[in-house]
C-alpha cells in the first residue's frame, strides 16, 4: 500500500520528511489541521469560554433587568390568565365561576390568580374500579411491548405506578386527602410565576456565559417565558376539565403532567437555543 509522501498544511503541500524540521509551534498548528488543511474545530464539550468583566457584567445586566420585568407584568399575567380561565369556563359549560385569589412576593409584589369556584368529582367505586382495570392493563401491557421501545416501557410504568399509589390511598383515606380543586389550581399557578420569575437567573449562571449575540441571550429568555405564560393556563385549565370528573386523577396530573412538564419545556428550549450558532469565540 502507497502512502502519501506529503501532509496538506494551509497554502500547499509538506513533505513528510521536512517534518522533524519544523518548530514546535508549528507542529502543535498541525495537530488543529485535517487531512485536507482545513482547521478542525474544537467539540463543545471539549472546548473553554473565557469570561471577562465585560461578559460577567452583560450577564449580570441582562439577570437583572429581566428579572425585574416579570414582577412589573405580574399584575397583568394574572388578568390575562384570569381571562383564559373565564373564557374555557363558558366554553365547557362548568357550573362555577371564576374567581381571582391575591398572592403576593413580599410587601411590594401582589397580583391575582385565578381558580375556578367549584369542587372535584368524587372517587366514587365506578370510578375506582374503572380506573383500577385501565391501569393494571396498562401495567400488564408493557410487558408486550419490543424492548426497542424501552423508554415507552418505563414511561408506561411510572404513570401506571403513579396511579396504582392514588387507587390505593383512595381506597383507605379518601376522606383525609387534603388538596381541592381550587387550592391545587393557585398553587399550580403560583408555582408556574415562580417558575418564569427564575428563567432570567438559571439562563444568567448556563447560557449566558456562552458565546451567543445579547438578542439571542433576550431572544431565548423571552420566547421560554412567553411560551409558559401562554402555556400554563391551558395546562391546568385541562386539569380542571379532568378532575371534574373525579379528584382521584389530581396525584398523576401533579407529578406526571405538572410542574415536571412546566420544566421539561425549559430544559427542550434551552436545548434548541444552545443549538443556534455561536459567535465563534470559543477555543481548546
Amino acid at each position: 500500500m502507497n502512502r502519501n509522501p506529503f501532509i496538506t498544511v494551509p497554502g500547499g503541500q509538506l513533505a513528510s520528511s521536512s517534518i522533524s524540521k519544523l518548530t514546535p509551534r508549528a507542529l502543535e498548528a498541525l495537530r488543529h489541521r485535517g487531512w485536507r488543511g482545513g482547521k478542525i474545530t474544537p467539540h463543545r464539550a471539549f472546548a473553554r469560554l473565557h469570561i471577562g468583566p465585560r461578559e460577567t457584567l452583560v450577564s449580570l445586566s441582562l439577570v437583572l433587568s429581566l428579572s425585574a420585568l416579570w414582577p412589573a407584568v405580574l399584575p397583568a399575567v394574572g388578568r390575562f390568565w384570569g381571562k383564559i380561565f373565564t373564557y374555557w369556563t363558558h366554553a365547557l359549560r362548568f357550573e362555577g365561576s371564576v374567581v381571582m385569589a391575591p398572592q403576593h412576593w413580599g410587601h411590594y409584589i401582589r397580583f391575582t390568580l385565578p381558580y375556578v369556584n367549584m369542587a372535584a368529582g368524587p372517587s366514587d367505586p365506578y370510578t375506582w374500579w374503572i380506573t383500577g382495570v385501565v391501569t393494571v392493563g396498562l401495567f400488564a401491557v408493557t410487558y408486550g411491548i419490543s424492548e426497542e421501545n424501552l423508554p415507552w416501557i418505563y414511561l408506561l410504568r411510572s404513570l401506571a405506578i403513579i396511579q396504582a399509589t392514588a387507587l390505593i390511598y383512595f381506597a383507605f383515606a379518601a376522606a383525609r386527602f387534603p388538596h381541592d380543586l381550587s387550592s391545587y389550581t393557585v398553587g399550580m399557578l403560583f408555582f408556574a410565576t415562580i417558575l418564569i420569575g427564575l428563567v432570567p437567573c438559571i439562563l444568567g449562571f448556563t447560557y449566558f456565559l456562552f458565546d451567543f449575540s445579547l438578542l439571542k441571550k433576550i431572544a431565548l429568555t423571552a420566547l421560554t417565558g412567553g411560551y409558559l405564560t401562554l402555556f400554563v393556563p391551558m395546562q391546568y385549565m385541562l386539569h380542571v376539565y379532568l378532575l371534574r370528573k373525579s379528584i382521584l386523577f389530581m396525584p398523576l396530573l401533579y407529578f406526571a403532567f405538572g410542574p415536571f412538564v412546566d420544566v421539561l419545556i425549559f430544559v427542550s428550549l434551552y436545548s434548541w437555543g444552545m443549538s443556534w450558532k455561536p459567535q465563534g469565540k470559543l477555543v481548546v
